[in-house]
C-alpha cells in the first residue's frame, strides 16, 4: 500500500486565524477541481473523498497567519491518478487568500505503525447531531473501527470487519472549535495504539494515507504514524 503527498508551498494573501485555515483550504482545493470534469464530478458525488490535508507550516506562535509570508500543507491521498490531476490543477490555482507557488510529490511506502497521532483535530458527529464526545472514548474507538473499515470497503472492494486498535486516548484538554459554514464544529485529538497484525497494519495505513473520521476533506482527521 502507497499514500501520495502534494507538499503545496503558497503565498498568503491575508491574515488568517489557524483555526480559519481548514475551510479556506478545502474551497481552494474545490476551486482547483472545476478545473477538471473528473475531479469536478467527483466533487460533487456525496462520497469519501480519500484525501485529507494538514494545516499550514511553518505554525505562528500567536496562531495567526501572515499576509505576504510563504506558507506549506501537505495533500495526502491514496489514490494515483487522482493525486496526478491535483497536483495539475492545483499548480496553477489562485484565489482571494492564496496563490500556489509550487508543488511537490511525493510517495509514502507502508511501513510498521505503533501509534498514530491526529495533528489537526478529529470529528464525530454525534446521534443528536453535534460533535461534542464529552469523555466517551468507547463512542470514539466504535466510530473509529466503523468509519475505518466503511472506507476501506469502498476502495478496496472488501468486507473487513476487524479490531485493530490496541488503546486510544484524547491528547487535548477541550474540544478545539473549527469554524464551517457558521457554526463551529467540534474536534479532538488522539493517540492510537496499533495493533501488529497484517489486516490492523493496512487499516492503519489506511488512516494515515486518507485520514480519521470524518470531514478530511477539510483537512480533518491528518495524522501523523510512529
Amino acid at each position: 500500500m502507497k499514500y501520495y503527498n502534494l507538499k503545496v508551498i503558497i503565498l498568503l494573501k491575508d491574515n488568517i486565524n489557524n483555526v480559519q485555515t481548514y475551510e479556506k483550504i478545502s474551497k481552494l482545493i474545490a476551486y482547483a477541481m472545476l478545473k477538471d470534469p473528473v475531479l469536478e464530478r467527483f466533487h460533487e458525488e456525496n462520497t469519501y473523498k480519500n484525501y485529507v490535508f494538514c494545516n499550514l507550516y511553518p505554525i505562528e506562535k500567536d496562531t495567526i497567519y501572515k499576509k505576504g509570508n510563504i506558507y506549506t500543507f501537505d495533500l495526502r491521498g491514496i489514490e494515483f491518478e487522482k493525486m496526478i490531476k491535483l497536483k495539475q490543477v492545483l499548480e496553477t490555482t489562485e484565489n482571494e487568500h492564496f496563490k500556489v507557488i509550487q508543488i511537490n510529490f511525493q510517495t509514502g511506502t507502508q511501513r510498521n505503525i505503533k501509534r498514530l497521532i491526529t495533528l489537526t483535530p478529529a470529528i464525530i458527529t454525534t446521534e443528536n447531531g453535534d460533535y461534542d464526545i464529552k469523555e466517551n472514548i468507547e463512542l470514539v474507538k466504535n466510530r473509529i473501527l466503523s468509519n475505518t473499515q466503511k472506507k476501506y470497503k469502498k476502495i478496496y472492494k472488501t468486507d473487513i470487519n476487524i479490531d485493530f486498535i490496541k488503546d486510544i486516548k484524547k491528547i487535548n484538554r477541550i474540544p478545539v472549535k473549527i469554524p464551517y459554514k457558521n457554526i463551529n464544529l467540534l474536534g479532538n485529538k488522539f493517540e492510537i495504539q496499533i495493533k501488529e497484525d497484517p489486516m490492523s497494519q493496512n487499516l492503519a495505513y489506511l488512516i494515515l494515507s486518507v485520514g480519521l473520521l470524518e470531514k478530511n476533506s477539510l483537512g480533518l482527521g491528518f495524522c501523523m504514524a510512529r
